[in-house]
């Protein structure tokens, strides 16, 4: 695994030992990011008839102490089927933008995963402007990046298409 934690931007690689066919929708559909997370502090609304496909939302409910209450929508801005998605959302003043590539080897795929952030002017309150001061210092990237809980996500979903494939 290579990790990188920039001023903005978080970059995460993972070489999976599984085909972009297998691994596509562990990576991008809602409904399995909690479940391979290690201490999750939310839960996803999905709706019955959600698709991967550009457009298309989800809502994240914040349970954890620094964010309890939060409702986060997610949007799908990319889906580019076993090659590239990307996703927008604004949280506590900070926009969050992920993009998630996968690039077919000889030992499976090799997943990167970007995460950039910005400043973002919806539902502002008086709270965001500690998140802006986090952001423009740079301390943003530096308590969300945790390289051991990017391993653990990985690990257990590889763990899970294993058991889905024996």
């Amino acid at each position: 695994m290579k990790e990188e934690r920039k001023y903005t931007k978080t970059i995460v690689q993972f070489q999976s030992k599984y085909q972009p066919t297998q691994i596509w929708e562990y990576l991008t559909h809602p409904k399995y990011t909690v479940e391979f997370t290690k201490d999750p502090c939310y839960h996803n609304q999905v709706s019955a008839s959600f698709t991967l496909e550009k457009g298309n939302q989800w809502i994240e409910i914040h349970t954890g102490e620094d964010c309890e209450g939060d409702v986060v929508q997610c949007k799908i801005i990319e889906s580019t089927t076993y090659k590239c998605f990307r996703t927008v959302r604004h949280q506590a003043g900070i926009k969050n933008t992920t993009i998630i590539k996968l690039e077919e080897n000889k030992e499976g795929t090799i997943i990167t995963e970007t995460q950039k952030f910005s400043l973002s002017a919806r539902k502002i309150r008086p709270i965001n402007i500690m998140s802006w001061i986090m952001l423009g210092t740079g301390l943003l990237t530096k308590f969300s990046f945790k390289p051991e809980d990017d391993s653990y996500w990985f690990e257990h979903m590889e763990q899970k298409i294993g058991d889905v494939l024996s």
